[in-house]
C-alpha cells in the first residue's frame, strides 16, 4: 500500500535481505534501481558479445552492384539495367582466378530487365537459373568480382544470359537470344561497387546495447 504518498515498487525479498529490513525507503529505492540498471547493462554487454560471436563465427558477406548497358540490336539500345549479387567469401582465398556458385558461396542473385513484352520491368533472380546445375556462378580475380555466369527465360523461345567471351579471356558480354535468329540485342557488363553485409545478429547485439545505453543515460 503507499507509504508516505509514494507507491513502493515492487522490490524482491532478496532485496529485502540484502538492504536489511530496518534500512530506510530512500536507501531501498536507490538500490533497487541500482541493481535493476546493474542487471540491464549487464545482460545487454552479454547478448550485445554472444551476438558479435556468433557473427564473426560465420563467414563474411558482401553485395556487388552490376549493371548492364546495350550497346546494339533491334531493341533496347541506349538502355541501362541493374542487379545486384550477394556472396560469401568463405571460398574465396582471394589470389588469382576463382569462382563460387549456389553449393559454395552464391547467396543471392537479382537483376531488372524487362518481361515476354520486352518492356515491362520484370526482376530475375538466382532462381530463374538452373541452380542444380551449379548456376549461377561468380567469377573473381584476386578477391574481386569480375563477371558472372548467369541464364534466364524471359519466355519460352526468348533467353538472355550474362557470360565470359569468349570462355577464359575474363570478358563478360550479355545477350538476348530467341534461338532462331540469335542475339537480338548485345550489352556490356560493369561492375560496382563491393560493400560488406552487416550481420543481423550484430546489429542487434549493437542495438541492445545501445539502448541500454540510452536508459542508463536517462536515469
Amino acid at each position: 500500500m503507499p507509504l508516505l504518498g509514494l507507491q513502493l515498487p515492487d522490490l524482491t525479498d532478496s532485496i529485502w535481505d540484502r538492504v536489511g529490513r530496518t534500512s530506510s525507503l530512500p536507501e531501498i529505492l536507490i538500490m533497487g534501481t541500482m541493481s535493476q540498471t546493474l542487471a540491464i547493462a549487464s545482460v545487454s554487454a552479454l547478448l550485445g558479445s554472444i551476438s558479435i560471436d556468433v557473427a564473426s563465427a560465420d563467414a563474411a558477406k558482401f553485395a556487388t552492384d552490376f549493371s548492364v548497358d546495350i550497346v546494339s540490336g533491334d531493341f533496347l539500345v541506349g538502355e541501362t539495367f541493374s542487379g545486384q549479387v550477394v556472396y560469401e567469401d568463405e571460398f574465396i582465398t582471394g589470389f588469382g582466378s576463382e569462382l563460387i556458385d549456389p553449393f559454395s558461396g552464391v547467396i543471392s542473385l537479382n537483376f531488372t530487365y524487362v518481361g515476354s513484352d520486352l518492356t515491362t520491368p520484370t526482376t530475375y533472380t538466382e532462381a530463374d537459373d538452373d541452380a542444380s546445375a551449379g548456376f549461377p556462378i561468380f567469377f573473381f580475380q584476386d578477391g574481386e568480382l569480375i563477371g558472372l555466369n548467369y541464364f534466364a527465360a524471359i519466355a519460352p523461345d526468348l533467353n538472355f544470359q550474362i557470360s565470359e567471351d569468349p570462355l577464359g579471356s575474363g570478358n563478360f558480354a550479355f545477350a538476348t537470344d530467341d534461338f532462331v535468329t540469335f542475339a537480338q540485342n548485345t550489352g556490356v557488363l560493369s561492375i560496382g561497387e563491393t560493400t560488406a553485409v552487416p550481420e543481423p545478429a550484430l546489429l542487434v547485439g549493437l542495438v541492445i546495447v545501445a539502448g541500454s545505453a540510452a536508459l542508463r543515460r536517462q536515469r
